[in-house]
């Protein structure tokens, strides 16, 4: 055990809290909890006032009252972090101008530096614009994958040896679910026998269009009557989505469940056919494990972070080719010997990821900063 006074006190931006804001609100959820587990560091979250925290973890919590980012991030969580007596102050993305305590910031993905338009112009100006000073003026920076950062070094000319990389984990709740789980989750969405699932929210970056596309020729093929589940909230260009549906006569065969449950989430990687993740960028890549290791078939992008998450338990594909995804879609559903090898290695490969690992690199990128060793 770790004496009270050599404990790193650090303050958790916990703000995405209940906004559904998916991968960046699992990422603190799991991390905060993992740290919580630790002998060596104290983490205390920062939520919105309102904001109730999604598990019966027992977290020390502290309210942010002002919502607004250009009044929360700047001046009251510096200033609450510094009152509290943290030693670290942890964000996501975007770091204040002026803190009374090293900061660590964690940047998951550069996308809107790689690829022009996956952004609102102002939105894309702006990130550009806040993460490389949060980058520059943090005193440690982290990130989820040796791909990122490698483009974290490129665009911010950071030594590469400076980056501390915490890959995300993969929590328990994710398994295969049992018949009766998938009886209480399932039915009432109406959904048919045989599916592709696709998960995230409609960004453009996800290819969901390409990938209705690619069901429709495959369907074409003879494959059957396979359809497309899309479980993941609109987004910035979200009607490009509607526009594939509508030129492919999509409209009996997909579906459009919006935000799900994590019960329902587990159900439908357990039950579908295939989990298709044809992203065109990705900083990690959380939804494959998870689609893992409930004991899906993966079809995903061969390109950023993904193969270095995926492995060889997946099915990877050139994300910009229409042939490609409907080809690697084909394979996934017709070749039995195939789903067999990817399903073992897939319980193979999750496991190896887990929030315990995470927290343990988060907290070598903690002692770095409050100038610790070990």
């Amino acid at each position: 055990m770790v004496p009270a006074q050599d404990r790193i006190r650090v303050a958790l931006d916990a703000h995405v809290v209940g906004r559904r804001k998916t991968g960046n609100e699992t990422y603190v959820v799991n991390l905060a909890e993992a740290l919580g587990r630790r002998s060596d560091v104290e983490p205390t979250v920062y939520l919105d006032r309102n904001a109730a925290w999604p598990n019966p973890v027992s977290l020390p919590r502290r309210d942010l009252v002002w919502r607004a980012p250009y009044l929360r991030v700047p001046i009251e969580l510096p200033f609450k972090a510094h009152r509290d007596g943290a030693q670290v102050l942890h964000v996501q993305y975007v770091a204040p101008p002026i803190a009374r305590l090293p900061v660590v910031v964690a940047i998951h993905d550069v996308s809107f530096e790689d690829i022009p338009g996956l952004f609102p112009r102002p939105t894309e100006l702006r990130l550009k614009l806040m993460v490389r000073l949060a980058a520059r003026r943090s005193a440690v920076v982290i990130t989820i994958s040796e791909f990122t950062r490698g483009r974290i070094s490129h665009h911010y000319g950071i030594d590469p040896a400076g980056i501390v990389v915490t890959p995300l984990g993969v929590d328990p709740f994710w398994r295969p679910a049992l018949s009766d789980e998938v009886e209480d989750s399932l039915p009432s969405l109406g959904l048919p026998e045989r599916f592709v699932l696709a998960v995230g929210n409609l960004h453009p970056r996800k290819n969901v269009p390409r990938l209705i596309r690619a069901v429709a020729a495959a369907r074409g093929a003879g494959i059957g009557d396979l359809h497309v589940v899309l479980a993941g909230q609109p987004a910035w260009r979200a009607g490009e989505v509607a526009r594939a549906i509508e030129e492919v006569a999509g409209g009996t065969w997909v579906h459009e469940l919006g935000y799900v449950s994590m019960a329902a989430l587990r159900a439908l990687y357990s039950t579908a056919e295939v989990v298709a993740y044809p992203s065109r960028y990705e900083g990690f890549g959380l939804p494959v494990l998870e689609a893992l290791a409930c004991g899906a078939v993966v079809l995903a992008a061969d390109a950023t972070a993904i193969p270095e998450v995926a492995g060889d338990a997946a099915i990877l594909v050139d994300p910009d080719s229409d042939e490609a995804v409907t080809a690697g879609l084909i394979a996934a559903v017709t070749d039995r010997e195939l789903r067999a090898r990817l399903r073992a290695a897939g319980r193979d490969r999750a496991p190896s990821y887990t929030w315990d690992g995470c927290a343990e690199k988060t907290v070598e990128a903690y002692r770095r900063a409050v100038g610790r060793t070990g």
